[in-house]
């Protein structure tokens, strides 16, 4: 049980980097993004799956083909081109070497990827965030509800579990002598 917010916040960013990152960088970003924000890192590790080992080839072959058309520059790759293109990402050991290959693209393909990866990145991690909202929120009144506690005590206690212990609350231990 977390914050409404803390939640959405882990699908937005889940969705951001799932749809916005290319593989091999997600989870340093994601690791990156906790260091900087707060949100549940279980739920934006699990949100970033959108993008994962079996819809790779087909969704990024759709971002260069879709980028490409907005860019209204000429699509010069076929799906084979493509995916033997990738077959360096996809087999790479490390993130450095993933990142590498991933740049070894070439400009054109990098572009028409990127007006797609950052498209799809904000709208999807926008409206996850909305609906995900939505949803938790629903959730915590229902459990408020069940609880026999009103939905603002609930989230009072949600917001508490999620702060630290300020230092300058612990008070000093006195000496005294006998």
């Amino acid at each position: 049980m977390n914050p409404p917010w803390f939640d959405a916040r882990g699908i937005a960013v889940g969705l951001a980097v799932g749809f916005g990152v290319p593989v091999g960088a997600q989870m340093v970003v994601l690791g990156l993004l906790r260091s900087l924000f707060r949100f549940n890192l279980v739920v934006a590790f699990a949100f970033t799956w959108v993008n994962n080992p079996v819809t790779l080839l087909p969704m990024y072959y759709g971002y260069y083909y879709f980028g490409a058309l907005v860019l209204d520059r000429p699509i010069s790759l076929t799906g084979e081109s493509f995916r033997e293109m990738m077959g360096p990402i996809i087999h790479a050991h490390h993130f450095w070497h993933a990142i590498g290959q991933f740049i070894s693209l070439g400009f054109d393909v990098l572009v028409c990827w990127s007006i797609t990866a950052v498209t799809l990145a904000v709208t999807s991690a926008v409206l996850g965030y909305l609906i995900g909202l939505k949803v938790q929120q629903a959730h915590c009144m229902t459990k408020a509800r069940q609880m026999g506690i009103t939905y603002e005590k609930l989230l009072e206690s949600l917001e508490s579990s999620l702060r630290k212990p300020d230092d300058a609350e612990i008070e000093p231990t006195r000496h005294t002598t006998g």
